[in-house]
């Protein structure tokens, strides 16, 4: 079992210097190498600002330390734990600006698509800067490269392409993207919602401004190399169904209902609201739920938890705070481990009847949660049972 996050941020080069100004500045290339495989229990992740000047350089450091060592098909080996170089860019699109992710089977490729695009951004030692040049030029320095590409977090109001730029891809794609990052206040259900996305692969990832929130969302997959090129095969075989994803209830996301900024009230009539039912204002921020209920072409089914599984993070869960989140690490390794292999016996020995309950549920997607919007995150507020299955 792969278990893969394709979207974390570098908040400072090892040069001391900014790289995703948003994020902590303990979100360092070695850092993320260590919490990522030792902590989370991750098997690929995918560093979205290898871009950068000061992180090409760090990469460049670990690789003559022997901390990251080149793999024949593509990515970096870090003591288990498989790197992809890859790159987050805001592009405009149809109505609006989206980011999108490219991701690349060496820092080579890196550096000759960096070249071939000097000229269109700015400042390339910071992240997610803003590309001067068309989407269909921008694809095409991805793929002299030989890399892959999908949009980013696809229906948050903030840059989202759904959310942000159009109501159908192909309206303003040269081509459709083989993937799709699905975005915290959504899920599959709800992507599945358009149908232009039927033969698309869908990931969840964190999109990660710090090390706790490595592994947020994740994804599982099965029979693929942890490489470049396992992760390409299966972008390119099309192979959806082998994705499992592993997510926050979309109503956890923060822009999940839309949220009123003339009353501040965060909408929770049924969807979708394109304004605010209480004052009657549109100066609003546009909850995913709200705009995809309103491009839509299909229903939106209830979600399948054989391929997306409503899972919050153990921090996230009540009744664990750092103690006993060590505790429960020094106990059974990892994150992964706790979420995914450990039985409730042996948790109930290790952090009592009631945590054990909120880890089960967590696993299997029974959590109920009060909703986001508007920047703000939902939260936990009750479970369906405190009682192991």
């Amino acid at each position: 079992m792969i278990f893969a996050d394709l979207h974390i941020h570098i908040g400072q080069s090892l040069n001391g210097k900014a790289v995703k100004i948003t994020a902590s500045n303990a979100l360092t290339l070695p850092n993320i190498l260590e919490v990522a495989g030792e902590v989370k229990g991750l098997s690929l992740v995918g560093v979205v600002d290898a871009h950068s000047s000061g992180v090409q350089q760090d990469f460049k450091t670990l690789l003559d330390s022997g901390d990251l060592s080149p793999l024949s098909a593509g990515g970096y080996a870090a003591h288990g734990l498989t790197v992809i170089p890859g790159h987050e860019i805001e592009l405009q699109v149809g109505d609006g600006n989206a980011h999108f992710l490219a991701y690349f089977p060496s820092m080579e490729r890196v550096e000759q698509y960096v070249r071939s695009l000097r000229h269109s951004t700015k400042n390339w030692q910071l992240s997610t800067q803003k590309g001067f040049l068309p989407i269909d030029l921008w694809i095409e320095a991805v793929s002299k490269a030989e890399g892959i590409w999908f949009p980013a977090h696809a229906f948050t109001p903030h840059k989202g392409i759904y959310g942000n730029c159009c109501r159908r891809l192909n309206d303003v794609l040269p081509i459709l993207p083989m993937a799709l990052e699905i975005g915290l206040s959504a899920d599959r259900a709800m992507a599945e919602s358009i149908s232009e996305l039927e033969s698309v692969v869908l990931f969840s990832n964190s999109d990660a401004h710090s090390l706790p929130n490595i592994a947020r969302e994740y994804n599982t997959f099965e029979q693929t190399d942890p490489s470049f090129g396992g992760l390409l095969d299966l972008i390119k075989g099309k192979h959806k169904h082998a994705v499992r994803n592993f997510g926050l209830p979309p109503k956890v996301g923060k822009y999940h209902r839309t949220y009123c900024l003339s009353c501040e009230n965060i909408v929770k009539s049924t969807a979708p609201q394109l304004t605010c039912p209480i004052c009657g204002s549109g100066h609003v921020v546009m909850g995913v739920l709200d705009r995809l209920m309103s491009i839509a072409d299909r229903p939106v089914g209830k979600h399948d938890d054989s391929t997306y599984v409503h899972q919050v993070p153990l921090l996230q869960l009540p009744g664990i705070g750092p103690k006993m989140y060590e505790r429960l690490l020094k106990a059974f390794g990892t994150e992964m481990a706790v979420l995914h292999q450990v039985g409730a016996t042996d948790l109930e020995r290790v952090a009592g009847v009631k945590v054990s309950a909120w880890i089960m549920k967590a696993r299997s997607g029974e959590l109920n949660v009060e909703e986001g919007g508007g920047g703000v995150f939902g939260r936990v507020v009750d479970i369906l049972s405190l009682r192991p299955e």
